[in-house]
Parts: C-alpha cells; structure tokens; sequence
C-alpha cells in the first residue's frame, strides 16, 4: 500500500506559501450613483500621476502600461466601450506599495530549558523564521463624469518580487477588482 499521507503533508506544508502570493481585493461603491453606474456605457482611462516619493522597483511605466491594457481589456468584456472625448466614468488607478514582516515561530524544540538545566530530557529553542517582503496593491477608483463624484473604488494586493508583475497576473488582479462592476441592483 502507498504512502497516501505524503502528498497530504506536502499539500499541507505549502498551503501558507500558496495562500502568501495569492491577491486580495476589496470593493467599495456609492450606493447613490448605483443607478447611473448601472447606466454607464463608455469610460475613458486617466493617466496616472507621478510619485513624488518614488516607487518600487518594480513598479514601473511598463507596469502601468499593463494595467491601462488590463482595464481596456475588463471593461470592454464588461460591455463597456472606450471613450475618451465623452465617457460616461473617468477610471483612475494608483499603486502603492508597503513593507511587511513576517515572523514565524516554527515550535519544533522538545521540551523546555530552564537556567541550563534540563528538566525534560530535552531541551533547545524552537526555530524562528523572519521573512521580510513589500506588498504592492493596485487601487482603481471610477468617478461618475456627471457629478465627478467617486463612484466606485477597488483594491487588489500582493506579494511584490524582484521583478515586475506578468500581464497575466495583472489581468487576474484588475478582473479580481472589477469582478462585481457594475454592483447589481439591490
């Protein structure tokens, strides 16, 4: 009989990875312009606006790019069509990016030490990992053209690496955003 608990235990041991560099998103609308943004049926992208404090190496105008196609890309699956003269909504979006640690305390010491005596049997520290990255997290607002009021603002983050982010990847985080754009009609 194989060992059927190992490939549970490799599933169970990358579980934490898997799920650190997946991305997040959140939503948030303005319930008031819900009917016009039911209605809209053109947008236009606005360009984004330089940092003054610089940014993440990887988060560069090839970056910002990739978004600018992704949101073409979403909208225009979404039924909407691109217009820049006279657009229902105006999409502006914005990266950031944030320092994290990550501090793991893998408990794997037998035992416990006491002023060098060992009680137990056995002693020792458990392991401690420091993992420090930067999370980046793409944020798109939609403003109404008519009132020029925010409607609708998202956000997505993940793991930042040393390279910039793939198009795939910024399409899944751009459609993870837009997934619920237009809200339905409550």
């Amino acid at each position: 009989m194989k060992n059927w608990y190992c490939p549970a235990i490799i599933a169970c041991l990358l579980h934490p990875f898997l799920v650190g560099c997946s991305t997040t998103a959140t939503v948030d609308y303005e319930r008031i312009l819900l009917n016009a943004m039911n209605g809209y049926q053109s947008y236009a992208v606005m360009p984004k606006e330089k940092n003054p404090n610089g940014q993440h190496l990887s988060l560069t105008e090839i970056v910002d790019r990739r978004i600018i196609n992704a949101i073409h890309q979403t909208m225009q699956t979404r039924g909407l069509r691109r217009d820049d003269v006279k657009p229902d909504c105006r999409i502006t979006f914005y990266t950031t990016t944030e320092k994290h640690t990550e501090l793991q305390d893998l408990g794997l010491a037998g035992g416990y030490y006491r002023h060098g005596w060992e009680r137990s049997g056995k002693s020792g520290y458990a392991p401690v990992s420091i993992d420090e990255y930067e999370e980046g997290t793409l944020i798109l607002d939609i403003i109404d053209t008519q009132s020029g009021q925010l409607a609708w603002r998202g956000a997505a983050s993940r793991r930042l690496g040393h390279t910039a982010p793939e198009e795939t990847q910024i399409q899944r985080s751009v459609a993870k955003i837009l997934a619920e754009f237009p809200p339905a009609m409550k």
